[in-house]
């Protein structure tokens, strides 16, 4: 860097600090990379076990179900009140600040880690994006999820087993949970068929809310022979 910019850096410092996106505090120089303060990054909860998608409940292992009529197990990295974690995943959708997968990869990293699950052996399927959306995005958060994801499991991906033939609203903006189901109903179809059948798959998302958009995918994948199935999530409500 020239002494010109890093000048104009001290400079632009000094008149816009930098400041936390969770609690608005000044950023010290080690933590304006992040975005965020070291603080709040610590105040973090991270998960160790998979949990029911019906009722929430922890699971300790794969085989014991609170609920036997799920189509899925819940993954969840952390809780979506947890900390800055709200904002991680807003300023990531909304502002497409995309450094923040930075930020959220070592603690993907250290939930599976304390899931000590072995996922070698299944499909990770990113949720996708209508194709409108995710042009106008620039990227889908779920596959950018789903590399941090394969990176550290082994597992490979594969992005085209599903296609988003809906453009649904946006379900952030629907409270009621049959508005979001309603919403989401016939919004995917199978593309590969084979990549799937009698085989395990991860189901990748960011957030699990209502489990509307997951369960939609899950009950296509079930329908047309897939197995056991995971959605994987950073974080649930």
């Amino acid at each position: 860097m020239s002494i010109f910019a890093k000048a104009t850096d001290i400079f632009l410092d000094i008149l816009f600090p930098p400041i936390c996106l969770n609690c608005k505090k000044i950023l010290k120089d080690d933590e304006k990379q992040n975005k965020i303060c070291s603080e709040c990054l610590s105040s973090i909860i991270i998960y160790s076990s998979f949990f029911c998608p019906k009722c929430k409940s922890r699971i300790p292992g794969v085989e014991k179900l609170c609920h036997k009529n799920v189509k899925f197990l819940l993954a969840p990295v952390s809780n979506y009140e947890s900390g800055p974690i709200k904002n991680i995943v807003k300023f990531l959708k909304y502002n497409k600040w995309k450094g923040l997968l930075n930020v959220m990869t070592p603690f993907i990293e250290n939930y599976l880690n304390l899931l000590k699950y072995d996922f070698q052996n299944f499909v990770v399927v990113p949720i996708p994006l209508h194709k409108d959306r995710e042009r106008e995005r620039g990227f889908n958060q779920s596959k950018l999820i789903a590399e941090i994801f394969s990176k550290k499991t082994g597992a490979i991906i594969n992005a085209d087993v599903i296609k988003r033939v809906k453009a649904t609203k946006t379900q952030a903006d629907l409270k009621d949970p049959k508005e979001r189901q309603e919403n989401v109903k016939d919004c995917f179809e199978i593309k590969d068929l084979e990549t799937i059948k009698n085989k395990n798959v991860v189901l990748v998302d960011d957030v699990f809310t209502t489990g509307s958009t997951i369960g939609e995918a899950a009950t296509l994948l079930k329908k047309h022979g897939a197995k056991k199935i995971i959605a994987f999530v950073f974080a649930k409500a």
